[in-house]
């Protein structure tokens, strides 16, 4: 039998003096009951996990994108990311790498039925979060509208349009084979649902 290729990814606050190996204990016993062939251990000191950009994660990404593995196991979900939003980017990014998670502390296989499960009610959770967001948002920007009427301004809210030389920069990084998360991370002033559209709408609607 094939041996199934694993890999670990742990992240630690250099201020809270945290030992990474805590985590990783019980990574390479899962890893050893499972049967699995653990490849590399990828490991953020000092960033907070609610930054995007890890130049550990970063690289994990791009060797899942490779096929290089097929497992992802951590000692708890918040290690990936503290942000809903972010989290369920994430894993809808390595499922399209053909990556499956595990997490340790909370018991869960995103592989298995249950997985799936527990990723639906987080993903339930994640729209709830924008949701209200939304709201605040709306909200917020009526009340500067009326401000700004009431004193004669003629302040207007919206985003500024992507230049055409940004839209075939993000197309050609994604013609190479970059990652929607890393054209992002790549190219300044543009997040990832800009470039998620901006594929969208000059490639047929393909996901990437």
């Amino acid at each position: 039998m094939k041996d199934i290729k694993a890999v670990a990814y742990g992240r630690v606050s250099t201020l809270l003096n945290q030992d990474v190996e805590h985590q990783l204990h019980g990574i390479r016993e899962l890893s050893k009951n499972r049967g699995f062939l653990l490849l590399d251990v990828y490991i953020d000191r000092g960033i907070s996990g609610t930054k995007d950009k890890r130049p550990s994660l970063d690289r994990l990404i791009k060797d899942a994108r490779m096929g290089k593995f097929s497992i992802l196991i951590v000692h708890s979900i918040d290690r990936l990311g503290r942000s809903t939003k972010h989290l369920l980017n994430l894993l809808d990014e390595l499922k399209h790498y053909g990556v499956s998670l595990i997490s340790i502390r909370e018991n869960i296989d995103f592989s298995t039925p249950m997985g799936q499960l527990a990723l639906t009610m987080l993903g339930a959770v994640g729209q709830l979060e924008a949701q209200l967001i939304s709201e605040r948002i709306k909200t917020s920007l009526a009340v500067k509208k009326k401000l700004a009427a009431d004193a004669g301004s003629d302040w207007r809210c919206g985003r500024p349009s992507l230049s055409d030389s940004l839209k075939d920069q993000v197309l050609k990084l994604h013609d190479q084979g970059t990652s929607i998360r890393n054209i992002a991370n790549q190219l300044d002033g543009i997040s990832k649902s800009s470039v998620a559209k901006i594929i969208k709408e000059f490639k047929g609607g393909h996901k990437p």
